[in-house]
């Protein structure tokens, strides 16, 4: 207890000591400081009276040959200007030879700058005497030396209390010097014996904390792989509801090459049926239709299999293709529920992305507008889908996908982008959809999605929808692909 009670004497009287010369040596500096900061003031305005002295009568004598307006107003300025700063370096004289230069008879500086602006004054109010013009330039001749001698004096002020303050930096560095050994020898040492007796008390503490926090780490670790498999889970149920919707759209754009091909089967057959002859014209242009509608639905399967595959690398890809092969995949199944799709497309841009992703994202967005244009009485509403691009800058583009079901109720608007969340009959909605278009768009693509509700007309008739923007950013380094 009485080591313990020495120590926290000597730490008080070390700690009053440092306190005292921080403040000795904070005031100090501070005047230091505040004194070259004025004193270089000081010198830049003499120096700069002298420069105005000059270039006031320059001025002048332009006002008086060009007899230009904005010549004298600009001459004006100078003059209340020069007179402002003559004013501070008399409220700034701090030594006694300064003020000798400016107020005693040998000099009287003062006096002759006071003369100089009683001239341009009188110059101001008759700009016209030549006479007045003549006197200023003489007088600025006579007054730049002794400007000059006041620049040449204040740095010379400068540099004499500049070397006195400095001494006392020397002194402030020895008594800082003799503190800081007072505390090594006082503070630092005591506390070293100290320090020693608690180590092997901190390095049990320590061992005792890295077991915990291993144990720690471990738990993280395991929750971000189960994470990382949730999020993975929640990519395939996304991927398995497209791969649903787009079944269905191969369907309906099957239907149509499938009806023709059938037609011209059942056409030959019945030719053949009643002993008609096969022209060889005839069969070339039924085999010629066969194989243009064999190409249309090979195509449609190379679309789908290009969606079910899933490449998940990132590379260059135009939006304005990624929009076009979408498109081509949820076409069929919008004219089938006569739903009509206006596009815009004229603006492109180019992003370093995932057209496999991005492709997913905007058929979920048409699939929820879809849902929401079915339920509209086709007799009193039209149903349509406006897919319109616009760039924004060199480096930005906007893309709008517009419906007009009515839009979305301003109570869940801020919580469409929820995984899970929906507002359809479990039928139809799984609160996945928007959820990952978010994720792909936002996170993967660092891009960003909103959605407003948004009033319109078309064909003469207003319309409320659900309008999303999506906005792409151009990109030259890889993004993260998905798990």
């Amino acid at each position: 207890m009485e080591n313990l009670t020495s120590l926290k004497v000597t730490y008080s009287i070390v700690f009053l000591s440092l306190i005292s010369w921080a403040f000795f040596a904070y005031f100090t500096m501070n005047q230091i400081i505040t004194t070259q900061e004025i004193y270089a003031k000081l010198i830049n305005i003499s120096g700069k009276q002298r420069m105005l002295s000059q270039k006031t009568t320059l001025i002048a004598k332009r006002v008086f040959e060009t007899k230009d307006n904005k010549l004298l107003s600009h001459l004006e300025e100078l003059i209340l200007l020069m007179k402002d700063e003559h004013q501070f370096l008399l409220n700034n004289l701090n030594t006694q030879n300064m003020e000798d230069v400016y107020f005693t008879d040998e000099k009287d500086l003062d006096k002759e700058v006071r003369g100089y602006f009683e001239l341009l004054d009188n110059y101001l109010k008759n700009n016209n005497d030549a006479n007045i013009i003549s006197q200023i330039e003489n007088y600025s001749y006579s007054l730049l030396p002794k400007l000059d001698y006041a620049v040449n004096k204040f740095e010379r002020e400068s540099e004499k209390y500049t070397n006195e303050l400095k001494n006392r930096e020397l002194f402030i560095l020895l008594g800082t010097l003799l503190t800081i050994f007072l505390e090594a020898i006082l503070i630092v040492i005591p506390s070293i014996i100290k320090i020693k007796n608690t180590e092997t008390k901190l390095k049990e503490l320590n061992e005792s904390l890295e077991e915990k926090l291993f144990e720690q780490k471990e738990m993280i670790l395991k929750e971000q792989e189960e994470i990382k498999q949730k999020e993975k889970v929640f990519y395939e149920q996304s991927k398995l509801i497209s791969m649903g919707e787009m079944i269905g759209n191969i369907a309906h754009q099957w239907r149509q090459p499938l009806s023709v091909i059938t037609t011209i089967a059942s056409g030959i057959n019945l030719k053949l049926d009643y002993g008609d002859k096969i022209e060889e014209n005839d069969l070339r242009n039924f085999t010629h239709n066969v194989h243009e509608q064999a190409n249309y639905l090979s195509k449609t399967i190379d679309d789908f299999r290009n969606f079910i595959k899933g490449d998940q690398n990132y590379k260059k890809t135009k939006i304005s293709d990624v929009i076009k092969n979408t498109i081509n995949l949820v076409n069929a199944s919008l004219k089938s529920s006569n739903i009509t799709l206006e596009t815009k497309i004229e603006d492109d841009i180019t992003i370093f992305g995932n057209e496999n992703e991005i492709q997913q994202a905007l058929i979920n967005i048409i699939k929820n507008a879809k849902d929401s244009l079915v339920l509209l009485n086709e007799r009193e509403n039209a149903r349509v889908i406006f897919i319109e691009t616009k760039k924004i800058n060199r480096n930005e583009l906007e893309l709008t996908i517009l419906d007009n079901g009515g839009g979305i109720n301003d109570d869940i608007m801020d919580r469409i982008f929820e995984p899970y969340f929906t507002t359809k009959h479990a039928s139809i909605g799984t609160g996945i959809g928007l959820s990952m278009v978010d994720k792909i768009i936002r996170e993967r693509h660092k891009g960003l999605v909103e959605v407003k509700n948004r009033e319109f007309t078309y064909k003469e008739k207003n319309y409320k929808g659900a309008c999303f923007i999506v906005t792409f950013y151009k990109r030259i380094m890889p993004l993260p692909t998905l798990p």
